[in-house]
């Protein structure tokens, strides 16, 4: 078998205590979507309150082992492709640990991360944020999917998409109920989507920002009018500029310039990192700095302004 045809997947599981990792990955392994593999190696390298049924891992051909931090070599990693000889690999990571830990571990060969999925309990999601930021950020910024388990309709969670989205504006977020159902939220907008011009204070930038790359055929022909500050570079063309904002997108050294591309037959009229007030007409192309299409403005009217009271957005 050529080289590049041997793979061995890891689905990577990350979350913190009482995320529901291990009923997670009970029900994946019970409905039979590695049933395929042979040889199935399950690594926990954080045991909680829910333990794993023997009885149900053997039936499935699901070795397990479990880890501390100091295993996580690739010394360790090779000796258990040796014991176990895994067509498929599951990781329950410890949400306290850098998930670079394991990134970054050299591995045995074939093995290769194939899915990154991030749990959150949407029920203490608020208290994580607001206390262990920069850690969740890293449970995020890398993954392919966030999974918030045990939502309720009373919970913004407009906002904690917008949250994950700043950190990583790839990722697929899915929300169940406390049965395990999955959600459909309605976003709650803080302006009119469908006025003549969507007015968007200082406050909500980032709300529509995330929206509008979201949400294309809402917004696709309408006019917005927000504050934000020019950014003109080399790489643009002559009538190309990005007028935005500074996010924050877990503390205050991590700050990233947001903003769509937009054309302009003025743009020599403007200063570089000038404030300003854009009205501009929102359409959905192709551009090469996205590398796809995304929401690009057409700029009808430009005016001096002021800086917001408070210069960054929080997603």
């Amino acid at each position: 078998m050529a080289e590049e045809e041997y793979q061995i997947p890891i689905f990577f599981i990350n979350g913190q205590l009482d995320s529901g990792k291990t009923r997670f990955i009970t029900e994946t392994i019970e409905m039979g979507q590695f049933a395929e593999a042979k040889n199935k190696l399950l690594i926990v390298c954080e045991e909680g309150e829910e333990e794993y049924d023997e009885k149900m891992l053997k039936d499935n051909g699901v070795s397990m082992v479990v880890l501390e931090k100091e295993d996580l070599t690739e010394e360790k990693l090779k000796e258990l492709d040796k014991q176990y000889d895994p067509w498929i690999v599951i990781v329950e990571y410890n949400g306290m640990w850098d998930p670079a830990l394991l990134m970054g571990t050299a591995k045995p060969f074939g093995w290769q991360i194939y899915q990154s999925i991030t749990l959150v309990n949407a029920e203490t999601f608020g208290v994580q944020w607001a206390n262990m930021k920069s850690i969740m950020a890293e449970m995020v910024k890398n993954v392919d999917m966030v999974i918030f388990n045990r939502c309720s309709s009373g919970m913004d969670l407009g906002s904690y998409r917008r949250s994950m989205k700043a950190l990583n504006s790839y990722v697929q977020i899915v929300f169940e109920d406390k049965n395990g159902d999955m959600m459909s939220i309605a976003e709650q907008l803080p302006y009119d989507v469908n006025a003549n011009v969507i007015e968007v204070d200082d406050c909500d930038y980032g709300i529509w920002y995330m929206d509008v790359s979201e949400r294309p055929e809402v917004y696709k022909g309408k006019t917005v009018r927000f504050k934000g500050q020019v950014l003109k570079n080399k790489y643009f063309k002559d009538k190309n500029f990005v007028p935005g904002r500074k996010v924050m997108t877990c503390c205050a050294e991590d700050t990233s310039f947001i903003g769509y591309i937009s054309f302009y037959d003025k743009i020599s009229s403007l200063e570089n990192r000038q404030w300003i007030t854009v009205t501009a007409q929102i359409a959905y192309e192709f551009q090469m700095a996205y590398k796809k299409k995304g929401p690009v403005l057409y700029v009808q009217k430009v005016e001096p302004a002021e800086a917001p009271e408070d210069e960054l957005v929080y997603f």
